[in-house]
């Protein structure tokens, strides 16, 4: 595979389907920095620090993937807003989610990225009605009219949630947005046989946001997945990644065709699991850590 003619990656992990084993734990607190670890090791349930484990070796391996650098010479950083960006990379933007049963992945080289998924379970002990009561000022009036006249409504909420939560991991300013200025129209149903991407966004009420792309789909029946991704290479001087030289854009024609043509690679824990031993101070404490803590089903 030639690697430098990767210019995207989206990837899963389904986390249901994983059961570590004390050598699978130890061998993933090894490909990954002291820090990640320390961070995972805080988790109270065993469930959010399964997520967040392969989260960090998805983050970790697609980088690999795309650059062939040595495991060792991945180094993430966070922003002031908790984002992880690659540090001396200034090509790429990757962005990870988790919820539900899955961990996803989205990578673009050149370009900002960000992603969302969501469970379309029930909120547990509040009805429907509270829970958009809520959430009343998340949304505009425009998308609460199409919310509450889908067939859906729980599944839509979950939709534009996504999309949201998608904007603003790209852009990288955290809960400094007022998400009543960001305003999504849609006109497909989701599907998950492909990407819908005719969604359209719109910032402050009226200036349709044209120089964002988003992507969306259902990972099965029961989560709903959007990446949203800026397709002016200069975006990444203004994302987390840091600056980067300039490319010659593609024609939008075609980066909306290739964008709905996109589709998720479910990944193994093997696959994770080769990544390189970086952090060898990893004993059996690790494993307890984890043992110890409170099973919780997902």
């Amino acid at each position: 595979m030639d690697t430098q003619s990767i210019k995207w990656l989206r990837w899963a992990f389904n986390c249901k389907l994983w059961k570590p084993t004390a050598a699978e734990w130890l061998q993933a607190n090894r490909c990954i920095q002291g820090e990640e670890m320390q961070r995972i090791e805080r988790f109270v349930f065993q469930s959010p620090a399964i997520s967040a484990m392969v989260g960090r070796l998805l983050l970790r391996k697609s980088v690999q993937t795309v650059t062939h650098l040595e495991n060792k010479s991945i180094h993430f950083l966070r922003t002031s807003e908790g984002r992880p960006y690659l540090k001396d990379v200034n090509d790429l933007d990757v962005n990870v989610s988790h919820h539900g049963d899955w961990v996803v992945l989205a990578l673009e080289r050149n370009h900002q990225v960000g992603i969302d998924v969501m469970s379309l379970n029930r909120p547990i002990n509040i009805s429907i009605e509270e829970y958009f009561h809520l959430m009343r000022r998340q949304f505009t009036l425009s998308e609460w009219e199409q919310i509450k006249s889908a067939d859906n409504s729980l599944h839509e909420f979950y939709r534009f949630w996504c999309l949201k939560e998608s904007y603003v991991k790209a852009t990288g300013v955290g809960l400094n947005l007022d998400l009543q200025k960001i305003s999504f129209k849609v006109k497909e149903k989701l599907s998950a046989d492909c990407f819908v991407i005719s969604t359209e966004m719109r910032l402050d009420g009226s200036v349709e946001a044209s120089d964002w792309l988003f992507e969306e789909k259902l990972l099965d029946s029961n989560h709903c997945v959007a990446v949203c991704t800026n397709p002016s290479p200069s975006s990444l001087s203004v994302s987390a990644v840091g600056s980067s030289t300039a490319q010659p854009q593609e024609n939008y024609d075609t980066l909306q065709t290739n964008h709905r043509q996109k589709s998720f690679t479910v990944i193994p824990i093997s696959d994770l699991l080769s990544l390189e031993t970086i952090n060898f101070n990893v004993g059996v404490d690790a494993w307890n850590n984890f043992n110890n803590k409170t099973f919780s089903s997902r």
